[in-house]
């Protein structure tokens, strides 16, 4: 089951990672809940600041950067949220697995920025030995892709 079937399936007004949390069984302090509601019921990759000035708007603490670094750098290691590179954004794992997550492909529309993950390991495998051939190391997990969304491309036909 996916992150967002998760969220679709919570009680209004509750926090949608209530169900992820015992999915993945990870210890979520309310902000890293709250960090991750909100990149759940996003609809595109969320930069950081973004991410800190809902918070400021939706509670009465005091938010720092660091503090909205230090919850994404914890959500990325536990796979519960990966980096876009290209837009310098965070977005919700899509794979509510419980085991280590496999590296992913991370489609990006550069007309809307929505993006799609998507894992095929032996094509991963294949790129990655490619590079290794080429004397290239990947850096990280994730390698994005750069192009048009359906939705993008049937807008710009019309």
């Amino acid at each position: 089951m996916s992150n967002k079937e998760i969220a679709k399936q919570q009680m209004p007004g509750q926090p949608v990672t209530d169900g992820l949390r015992k999915t993945r069984g990870r210890r979520l302090t309310p902000l890293r809940r709250q960090v991750l509601d909100i990149l759940l019921e996003a609809a595109e990759p969320v930069k950081a600041y973004a991410i800190m000035d809902i918070l400021r708007k939706k509670t009465a603490k005091s938010v720092t950067p660091a503090s909205v670094y230090r919850t994404l750098d914890f959500l990325l290691r536990h796979a519960l949220v990966h980096r876009v590179g290209t837009l310098n954004a965070f977005v919700a794992c899509t794979d509510s697995c419980e085991h280590e997550h496999q590296p992913v492909f991370m489609l990006v529309c550069a007309g809307c920025h929505q993006s799609r993950e998507i894992s095929d390991p032996p094509l991963y495998n294949t790129i990655c030995a490619a590079m290794r051939e080429k004397e290239f190391t990947i850096q990280g997990g994730t390698i994005e892709l750069t192009g048009i969304c359906p939705q993008c491309a049937a807008a710009g036909s019309e």
